[in-house]
């Protein structure tokens, strides 16, 4: 991928003020709310002979609170400034990144990089600026550099670098099996698909698809660069075009719940297709509300009204596990990620309810049926 520019004094001041922003919120401002929902919850209690038992009682308790009013303010500025600050940090070797992003590409590529310029992208998807990105993931040809600027802060580590192994932990997460073709949907920028090469290094074919071409351009110069041979493709994960029973293992790494309630359905029976019998698929997720107290579950829909996640809550309101069987998977599970990172403070999004919560990597899994006999 291309060297980025170095930061300057005033990039350095911008990014450490946007991320110190974020973590106060949630850890001094969402605590308090906590702290003050506990009281008002036993009042609750004492009033109506039970405690708040579900996400739209323990609401009536914490939304009108100008603190969380000011909260969701804070969250949803913050996130507009992250960007802000991450592209404003490339606007002047714009040109340059695109000219070294052609240059870079390799003569004798290690895996592949199939773009398809006519494809129709989804409604869904060009409609909404996932995450508030400016422009979507779709829009800007330069996706990748901004993302990689930006999204350290939304991390809380830029100034000390971001470990993968969280995500290759989460690859080598399967059963013990002999995986030779796997499939990642939803692969973005390639952090999980590059895990998964690395989990397992003798697959024959790792393959990861995304809709923005951007996204998957900046994924295979970084794979190309690391030495990872990996096919990044261009397809639609409810869709994808790709022959039936042709793959061994299926991941899908916060996909789901960026996509409306029918094309979850069809991601899922594409993943059924896709799988050879015996296959296994994984989806790590925010925990679907149901497993969470009614509390946290409300502080976690944020990212419905306010971060440009308009498909969050619908998903995370939905019963998973129950969907796979339906579809016709079996040994179905799920459950908190065991990974634990003492050092992490954690990303936005897993620090909802004040502060990072381990359990907050939920992986839902399952088997396609072997053929009997």
């Amino acid at each position: 991928m291309p060297q980025l520019p170095p930061l300057t004094q005033q990039d350095c001041a911008y990014f450490d003020y946007v991320e110190g922003l974020k973590v106060y919120n949630y850890t001094r401002h969402v605590k308090q709310l906590l702290e003050k929902y506990e009281e008002k919850a036993a009042r609750f209690k004492e009033k109506n002979g039970y405690p708040p038992s579900t996400m739209n009682e323990a609401a009536t308790l914490i939304e009108p609170e100008p603190l969380y009013q000011f909260a969701c303010g804070v969250q949803h500025n913050a996130q507009h400034l992250m960007w802000a600050a991450g592209t404003d940090s490339l606007k002047p070797y714009r040109e340059r990144i695109l000219a070294q992003m052609n240059e870079l590409k390799p003569a004798n590529p290690l895996g592949q990089l199939e773009l398809h310029p006519d494809m129709d992208l989804p409604a869904w998807y060009v409609e909404h600026d996932i995450h508030l990105t400016p422009g979507g993931y779709w829009g800007d040809e330069m996706l990748g550099a901004i993302y990689q600027r930006s999204v350290s802060m939304y991390s809380t580590c830029w100034r000390r670098g971001r470990s993968p192994q969280a995500l290759i932990a989460y690859s080598r997460s399967a059963p013990k099996r002999d995986y030779r073709r796997i499939l990642d949907m939803g692969c973005s920028l390639g952090g999980s698909t590059m895990a998964l090469r690395r989990a397992y290094p003798d697959a024959s074919e790792i393959v990861g698809i995304d809709l923005s071409a951007a996204a998957l351009r900046w994924a295979h110069l970084t794979a190309e660069e690391q030495g990872l041979q990996i096919t990044f493709s261009q397809r639609n994960a409810a869709e994808t075009g790709y022959f039936a029973e042709t793959f061994d293992l299926i991941s899908a790494f916060l996909l789901l719940h960026e996509e409306p309630p029918d094309v979850v359905d069809q991601t899922i029976r594409e993943v059924f297709r896709l799988l050879r019998p015996g296959g296994h698929v994984m989806f790590l997720e925010a925990p679907r509300y149901a497993v969470l107290k009614p509390e946290i579950a409300f502080l976690q829909d944020f990212d419905t009204r306010g971060n440009g996640e308009p498909f969050w809550g619908p998903f995370l309101t939905r019963d998973l596990p129950a969907l796979l069987r339906q579809t016709g998977f079996v040994n179905v599970e799920e459950g908190p990620l065991d990974f634990d990172e003492p050092s992490y403070w954690g990303s936005a999004a897993l620090m909802r309810t004040g502060e990072f919560q381990a359990h907050n990597r939920w992986v839902t899994r399952g088997d396609k049926p072997p053929v009997e006999g």
